[in-house]
């Protein structure tokens, strides 16, 4: 899915480029998180720096809800969308698949903030609609096929 810069700041010693604003964050332990990586992760993102701010603290309510790690597990996005920790649901795990970017079983904060980007308002309809389209290819195809919509659909009432 990936962070475009959506917003255009001006470029200092501190903040990096919209292709490099998530990997530092990423990188960053868990524990603190500087302004400056605020301030990179809010240059890749339509985010502003008190946002990311406000973000971390969500995401550090949730990546400790169940396992404090500082990582947002399935378990613990589960818990946070449905106040249950009840691990099959399609469309949950479909989002949970999307927002871990790394394709490491868990959520960093960088990728938090890069996904949520994609609801912010002031997000691009491409982005928005790229979003949707890969949560329903299931098979990731490049199309939405007849059965993986239906199994979509069904999937939301599981």
């Amino acid at each position: 899915m990936g962070c475009l810069q959506t917003k255009h700041v001006s470029h200092s010693p501190l903040s990096l480029g919209a292709h490099e604003a998530v990997a530092p964050a990423a990188e960053t332990s868990h524990d603190k998180v500087d302004l400056p990586d605020f301030l990179n992760i809010a240059t890749g993102t339509p985010f502003t720096v008190s946002e990311v701010e406000a973000l971390y603290d969500l995401f550090r309510k949730i990546s400790n809800s169940v396992i404090k790690d500082g990582l947002i597990h399935m378990e613990e996005f589960h818990l946070a969308l449905f106040r249950s920790k009840k691990k099959e649901n399609l469309f949950v795990n479909r989002v949970f698949d999307l927002f871990d970017q790394k394709r490491n079983g868990v959520i960093e904060f960088g990728e938090f903030v890069c996904s949520l980007g994609v609801f912010h308002p002031d997000a691009p309809e491409e982005q928005k609609a790229a979003f949707a389209f890969r949560l329903y290819d299931l098979r990731q195809t490049g199309f939405i096929e007849r059965h993986e919509l239906k199994e979509m659909v069904f999937g939301y009432y599981k």
